[in-house]
């Protein structure tokens, strides 16, 4: 039986989209879509952002420098970050997993400006006990101390704990710290992972 439900963020509670991000951020800074992916990827700064190494201000001001035209902070965050949409078909899983006192937790590669987004315009996020946050945690998954920190959460054995990912070598990197999981597809095959343990929604 399932004591702890671990759900990922993106592609599973909330949709997402990187170019629509890359355009908005090139409309305000004038910068090349191209560009914006190059400082992200290349350099590793989302990385370093979502593990936290640097903060929302000092990427704002790393892309300020670059850019040739200027912009405030909140416009540099709305357009990094308004660029999601909830996946509904899942908030009544959610929600009924909540009444059958399941303790749930978030354990999701983000940033600050996204999970502020989210938390914001997406309410579900407050039927969750806990939030492990790579940003906050230091490390993104699959690394294993993101793993780690999210067990020490469970108030369960790690036998009672069942995780969802959309990215299959997340899923595999839960598994070898310990943690049953697989991957999301869509709800209709979720509620049956959920049947196969137990779970009757």
């Amino acid at each position: 039986m399932i004591k702890t439900m671990y759900f990922d963020l993106g592609n599973v509670l909330v949709f997402f989209d990187h170019d629509k991000m890359c355009h908005q951020l090139s409309l305000i800074s004038g910068l090349p879509p191209a560009d914006i992916r190059s400082m992200l990827q290349e350099n590793k700064m989302q990385n370093r952002y979502e593990t936290g190494l640097i903060t929302t201000d000092e990427l704002y001001t790393r892309f300020s420098h670059a850019s040739p035209k200027s912009f405030s902070l909140d416009e540099f965050t709305d357009a990094a970050s308004n660029i999601f949409t909830p996946n509904k078909e899942i908030f009544p899983v959610i929600k009924k997993m909540k009444q059958q006192n399941i303790r749930l937790i978030l354990l999701s590669n983000t940033s600050e400006c996204h999970f502020n987004y989210i938390y914001k315009n997406y309410p579900i996020l407050s039927e969750f006990n806990e939030w492990v946050l790579s940003y906050k945690a230091g490390a993104c998954k699959p690394h294993p101390l993101i793993f780690e920190k999210a067990l020490t959460l469970a108030n369960c054995p790690s036998s009672h704990c069942f995780f969802v990912d959309d990215i299959h070598e997340y899923v595999e990197a839960a598994r070898k710290a310990g943690l049953d999981s697989e991957v999301f597809s869509n709800v209709a095959t979720l509620k049956q992972h959920l049947r196969d343990r137990n779970v009757f929604l």
